[in-house]
């Protein structure tokens, strides 16, 4: 059993409790902001929005979500908490030119970061020590976003939930928190961390259990026209077999299941940009449309489950089938399941191709 160090701070870094507990239990979803839980003895201190610190075989830092004393033992409390990045969901302003521009999905969510949480004229609103860089730059992005008014260019979205997670699941940009309690800081490093692949045989003794969601819609397009307005112009899109799309008419998926569009542009667009914007809609949802959950044992030193990073590609083996998948999550117990894809399993209506062994 790995020993683990829990540390809990005021938003200004003041340290509140600190306590070396066994083996302890997680769950963390990029995708979507579960809950976790620890029992501690009772701190009058601790409140909700504290940081809570993790440190032991694998780190978590999160934020405190509730504190419960009911049906536990006298003297401790039940402390619930969610992912530090669980601060950014509530609404923000986003100026829809943004996509498909000079402009760099990863600049584009560090100028909202930055606006509402560090530079922010409500200093209250502000996070202390956060600091925001990026580690990549990711071009010709779009998520087809229009703008709330005809003929300007803003839109109220949920920063996480319209943005985060799906410059992760379109672009694997991700955001990674550091805590630095010493020289209080934190900082959130935007980008796509981690190039490279990694494969798993998941037919083999060492994985405890193995689910394949693959999601199953009605009819999934892979060839693209979109007209103007006057269908004076138009521009015809490609699905290639890597989930990636363009104008390019090479390495097509087959049969060809094709659909047609107009595109508006907006004051300032250019036909092309706006046909993209269209295109980004269509083809979004990529080739990482599903849920794959692989459970191991912590130390199993084939897979390692503690050497994956959220946004990694990784190549999964069963059945004789190679699924691409992308790492978005964990649970940690007495063993570690490992989540991978951009679907969760409140889409069962659309789901096929379960496998599980057991």
């Amino acid at each position: 059993m790995t020993p683990y160090n829990i540390e809990i701070f005021h938003p200004d870094f003041t340290l509140v409790q600190h306590y070396t507990v066994g083996e302890v239990s997680y769950l963390y979803d990029y995708l979507s902001m579960e809950e976790s839980s620890v029992i501690l003895p009772f701190n009058t201190e601790v409140k909700q929005g504290d940081y809570i610190y993790l440190r032991g075989e694998m780190d978590y830092f999160g934020v405190i979500s509730a504190i419960s004393v009911d049906n536990v033992s006298v003297g401790f409390s039940e402390v619930r908490y969610k992912p530090f990045t669980s601060l950014f969901t509530e609404k923000v302003l986003f100026d829809t030119n943004l996509q498909n521009s000079a402009t760099t999905l990863e600049n584009a969510l560090k100028a909202i970061l930055t606006a509402y949480f560090i530079s922010n004229a409500d200093t209250s609103q502000n996070i202390q020590g956060l600091t925001v860089t990026t580690i990549s730059a990711t071009s010709g992005w779009g998520f087809n976003i229009k703008s709330d008014a005809e003929g300007a260019h803003t839109a109220m979205v949920y920063l996480y939930d319209t943005l985060i997670t799906r410059a992760m699941s379109k672009y694997r940009v991700g955001l990674y928190v550091t805590p630095n309690i010493e020289s209080q800081t934190i900082t959130v490093e935007i980008g796509v961390k981690s190039n490279t692949i990694q494969t798993i045989e998941a037919d083999l003794p060492n994985v405890i259990t193995r689910q394949i969601n693959i999601k199953e819609t009605e009819r999934s397009f892979n060839k693209l026209y979109v007209y103007s307005e006057d269908f004076t112009t138009n521009r015809i899109y490609y699905l290639h077999s890597d989930g990636t799309y363009d104008t390019s008419n090479t390495d097509r998926l087959t049969p060809v299941l094709y659909e047609m569009k107009t595109a508006k542009p907006q004051s300032g667009e250019t036909f092309i940009q706006a046909a993209d914007k269209v295109a980004s809609g269509v083809f979004e949802e990529g080739a990482y449309n599903n849920l794959i959950e692989i459970t191991v044992r912590n130390d199993d030193d084939l897979v390692m489950p503690s050497g994956f990073t959220i946004g990694q590609e990784v190549h999964i083996i069963s059945n004789g089938t190679e699924y691409t998948s992308l790492f978005t999550g964990m649970s940690r117990n007495g063993t570690t399941k490992l989540i991978f894809g951009t679907i969760r399993l409140d889409l069962t209506k659309i789901l096929k191709g379960v496998l599980q062994n057991g």
